[in-house]
């Protein structure tokens, strides 16, 4: 079946509907430059899903890395096995019992999840599913996810989203924990690792980065931290973006500046050569003036001969 269009005409979830109704095996790709969403399905249910930026990937290992539940250095061992014996790196996490499969089964669900939060946000964009093609044709681990509970979960939290957006309102603010012994609040799990996390130099960005739980489950979190009073707003961190641009403006300004110089130095170097040149004329007129008269006598000696005529004054002016 032929399931190719645009987003602004057909959204997405009409899209997932669709393909879950009609039981269908493939790949669903969805463009909005410079992001490319691929969301695979089998017999309608969807069996994994990544984004891709340009050329950039996120691996799942790299994930598991940033996530922090495998450590740097034990990566960097498991990459050395890989390299030795050619065996995939997720083989040797889950054979070697690094991980077990429910670990890394979740993980992955959570960001199939996380996948389609995000699809849920694009109001355009171009899509064309691939039927009969496997979205990890080689993977040891195989997922089926309902399609239905997916969107039903992305639409819950889209609904919750602008209420949590405009509480933390950007990525750059840093929290701090309040010291408040009276509460006594029982914290999920995901709570305690973001509270845990929280310190006075990583931003909300930041905690994105290295909490593992994704962009809504980590701002959810957060949320009900600082509305329950366990943190509150330390202040703004100056973006990498921000920085950018101040670098940029001051780039911007370079130009005109230089040009303002250079013209500063020509406007100072024409008035000093004025200034030189009337001084000089003022001394040849002065020091010369015996030589200035008898050339011009000398001149009009020669034009009388050639014109037989004398020059008038403002033909000797012109020349002298």
């Amino acid at each position: 079946m032929a399931i190719e269009g645009d987003l602004r005409s057909l959204n997405i979830t009409s899209v997932l509907q669709l393909i879950s109704r009609e039981q269908l095996t493939g790949v669903l790709k969805i463009k909005k430059y410079p992001e490319i969403a691929d969301v695979g399905f089998i017999d309608g249910d969807v069996a994994g899903a990544f984004f891709e930026v340009g050329e950039r990937v996120e691996r799942l290992e790299m994930y598991l890395v940033k996530s922090g539940m495998i450590g740097k250095n034990l990566f960097e061992m498991i990459e050395d096995i890989h390299r030795e014996t050619k065996r995939p790196v997720i083989n040797i996490i889950i054979e070697d019992k690094y991980l077990t499969i429910e670990e890394i089964e979740r993980t992955i669900k959570f960001k199939i999840q996380e996948v389609m939060d995000e699809l849920f946000t694009w109001n355009e964009g171009e899509f064309k599913f691939e039927e009969g093609v496997l979205i990890y044709p080689k993977s040891v681990i195989k997922i089926r996810m309902h399609t239905e509970g997916l969107i039903l979960e992305s639409a819950r939290r889209l609904d919750e989203w602008p209420r949590i957006s405009k509480a933390i309102s950007s990525g750059d603010i840093v929290f701090r924990r309040v010291d408040r012994p009276e509460l006594k609040l029982q914290l999920k799990e995901d709570e305690a690792r973001v509270l845990s996390l929280i310190d006075e130099r990583r931003s909300v960005d930041d905690l994105l980065e290295i909490s593992g739980l994704g962009k809504f489950h980590t701002y959810a979190c957060l949320y009900h931290l600082q509305s329950t009073g366990q943190i509150e707003v330390a202040y703004a961190k100056p973006s990498a973006k921000k920085e950018q641009k101040i670098n940029i403006s001051i780039k911007s300004l370079a130009a005109p500046i230089a040009i303002g110089v250079a013209v500063g130095i020509l406007l100072v170097e024409f008035i000093a050569g004025s200034i030189i040149a009337n001084s000089r004329l003022i001394s040849f007129e002065w020091c010369c003036k015996d030589e200035y008269e008898n050339g011009k006598e000398d001149y009009s000696k020669m034009f009388f001969y050639k014109h037989q005529r004398l020059p008038s004054a403002q033909e000797l002016e012109d020349l002298f």
